[in-house]
């Protein structure tokens, strides 16, 4: 179990949790999360390497700071250069693999995405205002991690699934190779107030934390169980409980939370 926090001095503050599957050591968990450095706009992401392609994490870790740094635009412009710095990465360790491991690699790389950009209205730190104001948030995405919006200790959207039950086994993933097909990316945007959060998880995570922490009938799923997670033993606990309830898959787990 791992815990980062990050911009305690800035406008947006947070923590990113993470947990390799169950039984796996932290070489062989294949997720991703990044932050930007800069507060305006601020950038977020978190990727999930297809564990069936090899140098998925890899390819996960460039596609979140990718994001990171420039935004929405690595999933335009930017991936050519990405898919680049991956084939070279892999084509230094060719030499060092078995022949069928060397064949798997040249098949290339695969990972899902969603990044999330935030950022403040003009004014909002102006020392005049009587009350700050919020600003705007869009988030990009292919596959199947998400995205909450949570308010006042209730979850305003999900997106772009918002049932555990929307998650399948063949999400739309970014490829490695510059000759595959890149799926088109899914967008959303909207607005936040001051001490709005927000939540990305990847798919095993955002599965969960969409279902029902009750077995009472019709009670709705509670995403904002997140925030309650102080620190990394809050989270480990949380992850173990649920895998052995079965309500978490014993998959990579990655949840980061981000409160303006």
């Amino acid at each position: 179990m791992n815990v980062r926090e990050f911009g305690k001095a800035g406008m947006f503050r947070g923590r990113a949790f993470w947990a390799p599957k169950g039984g796996a050591g932290v070489e062989e968990y294949e997720d991703a999360f990044s932050v930007s450095e800069s507060s305006a706009p601020f950038r977020t992401a978190v990727a999930d390497g297809a564990t069936e392609a090899a140098f998925a994490r890899r390819w996960a870790r460039l596609l979140a700071d990718g994001f990171a740094e420039r935004g929405p635009a690595v999933l335009a412009n930017e991936l050519p250069a990405l898919q680049e710095k991956w084939r070279a990465s892999v084509e230094a360790r060719a030499e060092t693999l078995p022949w069928y491991a060397a064949e798997k690699a040249a098949a290339g790389a695969f990972a899902a995405l969603l990044g999330l950009e935030v950022a403040p209205d003009p004014d909002r730190a102006k020392p005049d205002r009587a009350k700050p104001g919020g600003g705007t948030w869009r988030a990009v995405s292919v596959g199947d991690a998400n995205v909450f919006h949570l308010r006042g200790g209730a979850w305003l959207r999900a997106w772009p699934r918002e049932k555990a039950a929307d998650f399948g086994s063949r999400p739309a993933l970014v490829p490695s190779r510059s000759d595959a097909d890149v799926p088109v990316a899914r967008r959303a945007e909207g607005r936040f107030q001051p001490g709005d959060a927000f939540v990305l998880a990847t798919d095993a995570a955002a599965a969960w934390l969409l279902r029902c922490e009750t077995s009472a009938p019709g009670a709705p799923p509670d995403p904002t169980r997140a925030l309650t997670w102080d620190d990394e033993d809050a989270f480990a606990e949380a992850v173990r409980a649920a895998r052995n309830e079965g309500a978490l898959d014993n998959d990579d787990t990655t949840v980061a939370v981000i409160q303006a």
